[in-house]
């Protein structure tokens, strides 16, 4: 999926970059060439426009820490995502200007002492949940601006506490994608079906078994969790399967909904049928 571009009206008129994107008014006219005479005039002096991205990182990291989220961030500095997060991995060299507005953010009042930590036991659950629904860790770390491994560490490791800003921007992820599926985002079925199985062994639950006040709770435990005996937990899913089935739900609906196989499902809608044409040959007999 390609990035949408930012529009001109996104600068303030006076912004090279609004020039950039179509605006030719007189200030926008003057910025460029500004621009373009200190490149110039670097150049001539052997020095450069670019430089390290290590403290701009630096100073992204102190903003984490005390309590900015990542959307923040990116607005106070007039960056995008994939700017943010190149940085954050100190990849490549970066604009003067970039850091210069990088370095001019403070944190926000409503941000100060947000650092602290909070209980992971939710964000952990979140995530498990989306993995369960087959959103795969990529996925979920492209729209988060985070790295696959950040998703992955938290989704197995469970750590007993997170940053705040970590629990929020989980939250909103999971509320981003609650009513979607990832069918319809456009993922790739085969792996949609390698991340629900995935999920599967490790016990993970989709969303049809939690609500959202539910994650939060130590106490709660959903009722198709991996403390029934299995011999139970296969009857409950036969039984939401036939239930289903029964309303006309197509396989692989019903095997979307409650986060199973295909092929169990068939397998399961295969014996109910050979099930009701024993049942009528024996009334008929």
């Amino acid at each position: 999926m390609s990035r949408r571009p930012i529009p001109a009206e996104a600068f303030n008129h006076g912004d090279s970059r609004r020039y950039r994107r179509g605006c030719r008014c007189r200030p926008c006219t003057d910025a460029v060439n500004a621009d373009t005479r200190r490149r110039t005039y670097l150049r001539a002096t052997g020095r450069s426009s670019l430089t390290t991205p290590h403290r701009a990182a630096a100073h992204i990291k102190m903003l984490r820490a005390a309590g900015m989220q990542d959307r923040d961030i990116k607005a106070a500095a007039n960056i995008v995502a994939d700017v943010l997060y190149r940085i954050t991995r100190s990849e490549g060299r970066i604009h003067c200007s970039t850091e210069r507005r990088i370095l001019a953010v403070t944190p926000t009042k409503s941000s100060v002492g947000c650092g602290s930590h909070i209980s992971g036991l939710g964000t952990v659950r979140r995530l498990q949940s989306l993995a369960a629904d087959g959103w795969t860790a990529t996925e979920l770390a492209r729209r988060a601006g985070k790295h696959k491994q950040f998703i992955v560490h938290l989704q197995n490791s469970a750590p007993s506490q997170v940053r705040l800003w970590v629990a929020a921007y989980v939250r909103e992820l999971y509320s981003e994608l609650k009513e979607l599926t990832p069918e319809e985002a456009g993922l790739n079925p085969a792996r949609i079906a390698r991340g629900k199985a995935l999920a599967a062994s490790k016990g993970w639950l989709g969303r049809d078994y939690w609500d959202e006040e539910d994650f939060d709770d130590p106490a709660f435990q959903p009722a198709a969790s991996d403390n029934l005996p299995r011999n139970d937990l296969a009857a409950v899913r036969r039984s939401d399967v036939e239930h289903l089935d029964s309303f006309g739900v197509s396989p692989d609906e019903i095997a979307r909904r409650l986060g199973m196989a295909e092929s169990t499902v068939k397998g399961i809608v295969k014996e109910l049928r050979a099930g009701e044409r024993r049942d009528r040959s024996k009334a008929a007999a």
